[in-house]
């Protein structure tokens, strides 16, 4: 479980360093280029250290595959955040987790016991609470993103696909036979992401400044980190729970750091999604303890 809980803990201060980037009205392409170009080197370095540095074929590919995703959901992120506000992008960010969960039972037969069931189910009940605020305006602009008014409801569908198949290439991933390749698997990854990430930034350079640096390096770091403690405990428990706690638990932290420093206002159903949250936490854990 303390892999888990360090997954879901700097997952969240992903999303809480490009909220503080966003506010700033940084560069959020240029942000997310340094970001992935800082976790390719991380695992990457981890990698050519490694005394074993052979390099798999299916590892490779599954890891471009998992950049393509990767930096394709990060793109839509900021269309998105742009046109919609940063409460309906989160909402399907966290709510994407239906696929993994879906394809970790449909496709590798995992069969959790009751209580990490029910602890699965009330995480996944706890998500819209969570994340639907309505009648909330869209927020501010981040730098460098022109104003759009593409179709919504497509960039909402692709977001929802793009981010759940982002668990479900690490999970995929936890089913070769080459759990030794995970530091390649990610460097391939996060360095995918980086290339196209990077085209995307020479494309929407306007506005960019060197204060864009220290939060591009904290998400690289924070996303290098989540992603490395995601792969040890998928080692560990399966995707059913991971995804719904990490998901859940995230949330409330996200919301809770939010109204403690930006004084956002929780609203009921919010309050109600974290006790919800809070139960399958515990549920989850004595599933685990139980096991």
């Amino acid at each position: 479980m303390i892999t888990l809980f360090a997954a879901t803990l700097f997952s969240a201060a992903f999303s809480l360093i490009v909220r503080h980037a966003q506010l700033r009205r940084g560069n959020l392409w240029a942000v997310g280029a340094i970001n992935y170009l800082v976790a390719a080197t991380f695992h990457l370095g981890r990698w050519w250290l490694a005394p074993a540095s052979e390099v798999d074929l299916s590892t490779s590919l599954l890891g471009a595959l998992g950049g393509v995703v990767y930096s394709g959901s990060y793109l839509l992120l900021l269309p998105l955040m742009q046109a919609r506000g940063v409460s309906v992008s989160t909402a399907i960010l966290r709510l994407s987790i239906i696929i993994p969960v879906g394809l970790s039972i449909a496709l590798w037969g995992e069969r959790p016991n009751v209580f990490q069931t029910l602890g699965a189910a009330v995480a996944l009940v706890s998500l819209p609470l969570l994340a639907y605020r309505p009648g909330r305006a869209a927020e501010v602009a981040p730098e460098g993103i022109a104003s759009r008014r593409g179709p919504g409801l497509l960039l909402l569908g692709a977001l929802f696909v793009g981010n759940g198949l982002c668990a479900t290439t690490v999970r995929a991933f936890r089913q070769t036979n080459v759990p030794t390749q995970g530091a390649l698997f990610l460097g391939i990854l996060f360095g995918t992401a980086a290339v196209i990430s990077f085209v995307a930034w020479l494309l929407n350079r306007r506005g960019t400044t060197g204060r864009d640096l220290l939060p591009g390096v904290l998400l690289g770091m924070c996303n290098a980190l989540s992603n490395l403690a995601l792969l040890a405990a998928l080692a560990q428990l399966p995707g059913v729970l991971v995804f719904p706690f990490q998901s859940a638990l995230g949330l409330v932290i996200v919301a809770l750091f939010a109204r403690v420093t930006w004084h956002e206002r929780i609203l009921r159903s919010e309050a109600w999604g974290m006790a919800l949250a809070i139960a399958a936490v515990v549920l989850i854990n004595m599933g685990q303890t139980s096991s």
